[in-house]
């Protein structure tokens, strides 16, 4: 298991776009993804969890991916945070 925390840029928080293009990405990955927000995990490859996390502009996350390509899927999850400022 690997782990990053991230703060969320997006002006718009995880909103509908936001949660579409992370839940994408994740499905992309071999590795189980979840998202920490508060005391809440979300399954990161379902826009629904991820949008009922209700997750703000600024907000801290930790992205956390167990599997046999972890290493790999968490940069790719990262990026992905990372483009929703974008």
């Amino acid at each position: 298991m690997v782990s990053k925390n991230l703060v969320v840029q997006s002006k718009e928080g995880l909103d509908i776009r936001c949660a579409e293009l992370l839940a994408q990405t994740a499905e992309s990955c071999d590795s189980k993804i979840v998202i920490l927000y508060r005391h809440n995990v979300v399954n990161a490859k379902s826009m629904l969890n991820i949008l009922s996390a209700a997750i703000k502009a600024g907000d801290e996350i930790e992205l956390r991916c167990t599997g046999p390509n972890e290493e790999a899927d968490l940069e790719k999850m990262e990026e992905a945070v990372r483009r929703l400022r974008e």
